[in-house]
């Protein structure tokens, strides 16, 4: 029973002992620390991005600009950029790209290059289409692609030219 005298060797043995562990624990209890901070940062951004997706869910459902079918809305696209109505025709494209296709109608209707646009696009014959099976896409390939897409206030909106 030498180990449990009181000598010098025991005390410094113990006391490596005791730091060893004190050392291990203080480590474990960094990684839990580090974990259960990165599963947090998770959980955050996953309800950040359910926040933007209901958000942009909620501006989708509350846009009505665009027509009942995708011809009506092709047609409404038309009509608008012939007015020179560059900002209604830029809302009949989805939420995400009207910024864009409105600067880019714009620029454009300056440079008078709007028939290379719309020669194409009154050439598009929707019979030709076809819908994805949910009936929530539309594509025309020929003689310009053109995408469209049904919205959730039932109104189709331009995807893509």
């Amino acid at each position: 029973m030498t180990l449990f005298k009181n000598t010098k060797s025991n005390k410094i043995f113990w006391s490596i002992g005791i730091f060893c562990v004190a050392v291990f624990l203080l480590i474990e209890g960094w990684n839990y620390y580090s974990q259960w901070k990165g599963e947090k940062r998770i959980d955050e951004l996953a309800q950040e991005l359910r926040r933007l997706d209901r958000e942009y869910y909620e501006r989708k459902a509350t846009d009505k600009i665009g027509g009942k079918t995708p011809q009506e809305t092709l047609d409404l696209f038309i009509q608008a950029v012939e007015k020179g109505d560059y900002e209604l025709a830029s809302k009949y494209f989805v939420v995400g790209e009207q910024g864009k296709w409105r600067k880019d109608l714009e620029e454009v209707g300056m440079a008078k290059k709007l028939d290379t646009l719309l020669d194409p696009l009154k050439q598009v014959n929707i019979l030709k289409g076809s819908y994805s099976s949910d009936k929530k896409e539309f594509v025309v390939r020929k003689p310009i692609l053109v995408s469209f897409i049904l919205y959730p206030s039932g109104n189709w909106k331009i995807e893509e030219i």
